[in-house]
């Protein structure tokens, strides 16, 4: 995605300390529109062209796909059957996708402002109630089922309690167009810090923000957590994905191929990675023992953003 900087900007006589604060907050913020907006600006592409075949078996439940720029989700099998477009009314650039125990799918209605939830029996959507959101891009509901947007133009995350107690702001520091969200069993939120160039944790009991320790990251969008506790990050303006390790931090580079903007990550009940490769438009899987990869089939997908594989617990039948 391309960054505006300060230096493209037109030369202006020298503005007083106050307008220098504001400036540098407006570029930042064209930034992020910015990459919001490329989005849109993408030209359609047959999904799965000259990529390689898949490689060896794989059974589980579909995954789910926001299509960013079809106004959809959909789902696309990972072993057998066809890809389904899910009943979803009214979506303009869907972006982040999260399940709950319960079975329910919330999908980031980005150009509504908006998060809508799906029945568990597929049968009808409700809007999740929420105050001024403003571009809401990732999504992660936790144990009790509380979900937590980020609610990106505003810089911040927002927690909507499942007993309806109503909306509150998580407390963060400094988030400038907050993208993707992972949560840790214990409650420990990751948030992607897209312009800021870094992820942030903060932790569920309250002791306060920390930054991540990684290196090089551009951009910063989507997150995945695996069942050890590694962190997965799609560095999206170096066209990679990166993996931080538990415990250790140590970083390292997930091989892949030929990705253009990786956004959304999932894996899978075996440990595969799924990567939105959104510019190729389309979805790729990696196998992490290996690091074999592969083109999921699909059908006509247009930038590719939100990944979700539904819970466990729940797997309603569509």
């Amino acid at each position: 995605m391309a960054r505006l900087t300060a230096e493209s900007q037109s030369h202006v006589p020298e503005p007083q300390a106050g307008a220098v604060r504001s400036r540098g907050r407006l570029t930042r913020r064209l930034a992020a529109f910015a990459g919001v907006l490329l989005l849109c600006a993408l030209p359609a592409r047959a999904a799965g062209a000259d990529q390689p075949h898949d490689v060896g078996p794989h059974t589980g439940p579909p995954l789910y796909v926001s299509d960013y720029g079809n106004n959809r989700v959909v789902t696309l099998p990972v072993d057998a059957g066809a890809q389904t477009t899910l009943p979803l009314d009214g979506l303009v650039r869907p972006t982040g996708l999260a399940w709950d125990r319960a079975g329910r799918l919330y999908v980031s209605d980005t150009g509504n402002n908006r998060v809508v939830r799906s029945a568990p029996d597929g049968s009808g959507q409700s809007t999740v109630p929420t105050e001024g959101l403003s571009r809401p891009l990732g999504l992660a509901v936790d144990a009790a089922g509380d979900l937590y947007i980020a609610d990106s133009f505003n810089d911040r995350v927002v927690k909507v309690p499942a007993d309806g107690g109503g909306q509150t702001t998580v407390p963060t520091t400094g988030l400038l167009h907050p993208w993707g969200l992972a949560l840790e069993p214990d409650g420990d939120l990751y948030v992607s810090d897209f312009v800021n160039d870094r992820v942030v944790k903060v932790p569920a009991d309250g002791s306060g923000q920390s930054t991540v320790p990684t290196s090089g990251l551009s951009q910063p969008t989507g997150l995945a957590l695996n069942t050890a506790g590694d962190l997965y990050v799609s560095d999206s303006g170096n066209n990679r994905v990166v993996r931080i390790a538990a415990g250790t931090g140590e970083q390292t580079t997930v091989p892949t191929t030929g990705l253009s903007s990786p956004l959304g990550l999932a894996l899978d009940q075996h440990g595969a990675l799924y990567v939105a490769d959104a510019f190729n438009n389309r979805v790729v899987r990696v196998r992490l023992t290996d690091g074999a990869q592969s083109t999921v089939d699909s059908t006509d997908l247009n930038t590719p953003t939100g990944l979700a594989f539904p819970p466990r617990s729940a797997r309603p039948k569509r």
